[in-house]
């Protein structure tokens, strides 16, 4: 007979309940039947290039900095939960001719990809639609899997992408992470490491400029007014559409300072380089 700490005992079965959503994962019904999924967990210090190529992505962009926040304080804390990655080769084609994709035939489409794969935000394209619904049928189920077992999860577009340029999941063409835990109560989406890292002003502002949509007002007289405030109707804020070059030249300076350290983590630029 023995004694356990609950809590030591709880984050401990974490790593259970990652190994059941992969199972879920397994589970879900596709529609193509030629789903191939691919996965990892991914624990401890091997979040760390993770968590540093997020944090350097987050210097210029919201979402990103608050992911890498979060992150960041669970690992101080020894709160870091398992994280699941959830990838697939989205752009092999259900071969239905379906011509949902924008081509006639998946025999248009293929030929095409051939020449033209791309990098977007974060994943690559084109995809074919069906394999894209299949990869979120997945990882609904291995996210229905987490509530089932009572346990805190989100699953992230920043962690996905982070790891597969890290290399993760390789031949994916998009990969999805999906953090279980830690012990808490929504904690991915009212996040306690926020109000030190970034003050109510920034955390405001990134709201209303996260979704202008859901902060305006009448946007039919063309000028339309951002609800910055309580009584937002005195000394309104208007939102202005223009061209900031100051943002996209942080932003590309932001991306190769990333894409910098991949490569260290690659090998293939040294540490002094």
């Amino acid at each position: 007979m023995a004694i356990y700490n609950g809590l030591d005992a709880a984050h401990e079965h974490l790593m259970d309940v990652a190994k059941a959503t992969i199972l879920a994962a397994g589970k879900a019904p596709t529609l193509t039947h030629r789903f191939e999924l691919m996965t990892e967990i991914v624990t401890d210090e091997d979040m760390d290039p993770i968590i540093d190529v997020l944090t350097t992505l987050g210097e210029n962009s919201a979402f990103q900095r608050h992911d890498a926040v979060a992150l960041q304080s669970l690992r101080d804390q020894g709160k870091l939960p398992p994280v699941v990655l959830f990838g697939a080769d989205l752009m092999k084609p259900a071969l239905w001719d379906c011509g949902a994709c924008g081509f006639k035939t998946c025999g248009e489409y293929l030929k095409f990809i051939k020449e033209n794969k791309g990098v977007g935000v974060g994943c690559y394209g084109p995809s074919c639609v069906w394999q894209s619904i299949d990869f979120g049928t997945v990882c609904d189920y291995a996210c229905a899997c987490t509530a089932r077992h009572h346990v805190e999860s989100r699953i992230m577009f920043s962690i996905g992408a982070c790891a597969m340029m890290l290399g993760h999941l390789e031949g994916a063409t998009w990969v999805l992470g999906l953090p279980i835990g830690p012990l808490g109560q929504n904690l991915w989406f009212s996040r306690e490491a926020w109000k030190d890292a970034l003050t109510f002003e920034q955390r405001m502002m990134t709201q209303v400029a996260g979704g202008p949509t859901n902060q305006m007002a009448f946007s039919g007289g063309g000028n339309p007014i951002l609800k910055t405030k309580q009584r937002w109707w005195e000394d309104p804020t208007y939102m202005k559409v223009e061209q900031d070059e100051t943002f996209v030249e942080a932003e590309a300076n932001g991306l190769a300072k990333a894409y910098e350290k991949i490569m260290k983590y690659a090998g293939v630029l040294d540490d002094d380089e």
